[in-house]
This record gives C-alpha cells, structure tokens and sequence, in this order.
C-alpha cells in the first residue's frame, strides 16, 4: 500500500481499477483516450503538460507495446518521476497480437535484453518472466481453450525460463 506523501499516475488503469488502492489525493490516471475519463489526458509519449519530477511512482502495465514510441515513453515517464521514483510495469513478449480497432494498435514485443535497454537510464531495474514455456504456449491457444495453462503450469520449472509470455519489471529513477 502507497504511504500518504506518494504521488502514483497509473497509465492504462481502465483494465485494472487500481484506484481502490490509493486515496484520491495521491492517485492519478494518465490516458491518450477520453473515453475513459482519465484525470490527465496525454499521450505517453509527449506529456509536456506534466512538470519534471511530479510523481513518486508511475504504473505502467501493458502499455508500451500499444506506443508508437516505446523510447520517447519510457524518456517521459523518467522526467516525470522524481529522483529515487519507483516504476512497476509489464511487457508482453510471446503474447497474442491484440490491437483494439479505433483506440490503440499493437506494435512491439519486448525481451528481456529489450526492457533493459529500454530502461537503461534508470538507476535499477529488476525483471521477473511471467509464465514459462507450457503456460505461454497454452496462453497462445484461441478462444477458452488458452484456460488450459492453468492445468499445465506445474510443468513450467522443467523447462528453461526464456520462452514466457511477459516480464513484469520494476525500475527505480
């Protein structure tokens, strides 16, 4: 749980409704589409109307492979981050292509190597594999068949860990 003094812009929220966490003062949400009725509208890219170091934290989960810039968005979340802010987000790498037609396209996957130099003028960055090779496979499968993965997880530790679905990573300004 965030302490009093955080200030958190959470980038794509509408999944996630993680605004129950967070009182009203020290949460904000940040999207390019108005639909969603964002309390800061912008375009992760360019976030000009936001001042340098604004915030103390920035939740970033399956965004960046929706950016037309992944670069100049990780540079503008770095701005706006105060020093020692903290970041936490997830990438896909073996994922379905998933675009929503008429609100964001779906342009990059991202390795591992990929996320750290993504990040590399951050202070740290840890990165942790989400699923591994039987579960990003099952994940892949059309429709509800993709539920077998939680039948075959247990299999995962037998095989190496570098062909998952994701990595969620946490980096520190």
């Amino acid at each position: 749980m965030a302490q009093e003094c955080d200030f958190i812009l959470d980038f794509g929220q509408s999944a996630r409704g993680d605004k129950k966490f967070f009182s009203e003062n020290q949460y904000k949400t940040a999207d390019i589409d108005p639909s969603i009725q964002p309390d800061i509208l912008t375009d992760i890219c360019d976030m000009h109307m936001i001042k340098d170091e604004e915030f103390d934290g920035i939740i970033c989960c399956a965004i960046l492979e929706h950016v037309y810039n992944p670069f100049a968005a990780v540079s503008e979340m770095r701005r706006i981050l105060k020093p020692g802010g903290k970041l936490f987000g997830y990438v896909p790498f073996l994922f379905p292509y998933h675009p929503k037609p008429g609100h964001y396209s779906d342009y990059y996957r991202f390795s591992e190597e990929g996320i750290k130099y993504l990040f590399r003028d951050f202070r740290s960055i840890e990165i942790c594999p989400f699923r591994g090779n039987v579960t990003t496979l099952a994940n892949m499968l059309p429709g509800k068949l993709n539920r077998l993965q939680n039948l075959f997880g247990w299999l995962d530790p037998l095989f190496s860990n570098k062909q998952v679905s994701g990595y969620n990573f946490f980096a520190i300004r």
